[in-house]
């Protein structure tokens, strides 16, 4: 929700090439977006809340833990039943840096009363990305710590190089190989990098190392529940390994970090757990989102991670600057990238970088899915002007 509105303001504020007059003048209003923000999670949730009573199911509401393989504690009283289904979620790591609780994580961050003048991110993976570049283009100065040796490891390379001058762009400094060593009182991060040490000043903080599974509040042991790097440890069929009558879906299964994937898995588990093993999990296509600014899709593999297999890959792309409605838009930031076979011309992987990236790579997953070859796909009728154009344009170059 942040992310799309700090799009709209930035689309705004460039609408003068566009002919719109009065767009130097526009400002960003952090707490009016935080106002609304806290108002549609609040219709949600109470739409969400009231779900179970008008479907006949009981809901209580409470802090629960396993206190037996079949039985579970909330709120003073005890339940048990035949089959349970964990669905908790994660919540955002805490990393053992001398002085993290001087930070904030993602949870707080939409929170804050004012909106940061200087932002420092510890962490250049998918979270720490999407709001450091949401408040950059809100007006926030920027800095992003990277442990490794780059940020957002499993892009696909040149992807991840259109999304570095994005960033630049964005006003964002990105720092790699750097080893926090601590966080002051007053916000100061100091970092070794190529054994230098450096010191980054900031109004907040932005934790943003990971978020575990947020399991072990259940006392899963006294399930007899094994754990796999702190989410419980499931087969296919998303039934607990060691624990047969229990199943375990989204982040409290830990595999995938998104969430769709709860929404996938949660019917999945349900009729599993209630009639009996009867369908597997399935990924074999996953397309992922990032919404960074501009956004990035991606499914199946990165050219890197093709040629790693032994695969005969080949690569088509094409800059956004050549789709006609990224033209008209003014949009033209971006590229799509297509991996496939050589000879047999099977798609591998799609990687898009650019507006309604999240989008247009839903289109790469279903002709993935349905076994289409890249120029079967090349040679589509589509929707004229469009960004999805961008995909058929792509595979039949």
């Amino acid at each position: 929700m942040l992310v799309s509105t700090v799009e709209l303001f930035l689309r705004a504020r460039r609408g003068g090439k566009l002919g719109i007059d009065g767009t130097d003048s526009l400002r960003f209003n952090w707490r009016a977006v935080i106002a609304r923000k806290d108002e549609i999670v609040a219709q949600w949730s109470k739409s969400k809340n009231n779900t179970p009573a008008q479907l006949g199911v009981p809901a209580l509401m409470g802090r629960g833990e396993f206190v037996g393989a079949h039985e579970i504690a909330v709120n003073g009283g005890n339940y048990s039943a035949d089959k349970f289904v964990i669905a908790t979620g994660s919540t955002p790591a805490r990393p053992p840096i001398p002085g993290a609780q001087f930070g904030i994580t993602s949870d707080e961050l939409i929170h804050l009363p004012e909106q940061p003048q200087q932002l420092v991110v510890i962490g250049g993976g998918f979270i720490g990305l999407e709001f450091g570049f949401a408040l950059a283009w809100a007006g926030t100065q920027v800095t992003i710590l990277q442990s490794g040796p780059e940020i957002a490891p499993a892009l696909d390379d040149e992807i991840r190089q259109v999304l570095i001058e994005a960033a630049k762009q964005a006003g964002i400094v990105i720092k790699t190989n750097v080893k926090v060593k601590t966080i002051g009182a007053d916000r100061k991060v100091e970092t070794e990098i190529a054994a230098r040490t450096e010191t980054f000043s900031a109004d907040q903080v932005l934790l943003a190392t990971g978020r575990p599974s947020n399991v072990a509040p259940l006392h899963p042991q006294a399930a007899a529940i094994e754990l796999d790097h702190g989410a419980v440890k499931v087969n296919d069929y998303l039934q607990s390994t060691s624990a047969p009558h229990i199943y375990a879906v989204g982040d409290a299964a830990g595999k995938r970090q998104h969430s769709p994937v709860a929404w996938y898995e949660g019917p999945i588990a349900a009729q599993n757990a209630l009639r009996g093993n009867s369908q597997k999990i399935d990924f074999s296509v996953f397309p992922s989102a990032i919404f960074t600014i501009p956004a990035i899709g991606q499914v199946g593999l990165t050219e890197k991670e093709a040629l790693a297999r032994g695969l005969k890959a080949k690569v088509s792309k094409l800059p956004y600057e050549y789709n006609p409605a990224a033209g008209v838009r003014d949009e033209t930031e971006g590229m799509v990238k297509v991996v496939y076979e050589e000879g047999s011309e099977k798609i591998l992987g799609v990687h898009v970088i650019g507006a309604h990236a999240e989008d247009i790579v839903q289109i790469a997953a279903m002709a993935i899915k349905g076994g289409l070859k890249k120029t079967e796909v090349g040679a589509m009728h589509y929707v004229f002007p469009t960004f999805g154009g961008a995909i058929f344009d792509t595979m039949a170059s």
